[in-house]
């Protein structure tokens, strides 16, 4: 069975994720879908409580290090350059 992707945006997402993980085609495919879907899988509760257990672990993150949160948000592209992703995955 086949699967044709004739949107080349799509495609160079496909490629990109594939590139940075060291995986084909296919195995990138299969895990960013599988990711999505398991999303999809979680109760209320559970997202909720995940973001709940996030904001302890960050909370206590600024505790240690004495950060202060600005309450601004970073773009995507911030975060990438602050762990060090460019075109080709890690520097």
């Amino acid at each position: 069975m086949a699967l044709n992707i004739k949107d080349r945006e799509t495609e160079e997402a496909v490629r990109l994720l594939a590139r940075r993980r060291g995986l084909s085609l296919t195995e990138a495919v299969r895990q960013a879908v599988r990711s999505e879907l398991g999303k999809d899988e979680l109760s209320e509760e559970e997202k909720a409580r995940r973001v709940a257990e996030g904001r302890r672990k960050l909370d206590a993150l600024y505790e240690k290090y004495g950060i202060k949160p600005t309450g601004k948000s970073m773009t995507k592209q911030e975060m990438d350059e602050a762990i060090g992703y460019d075109e080709n995955g890690f520097w």
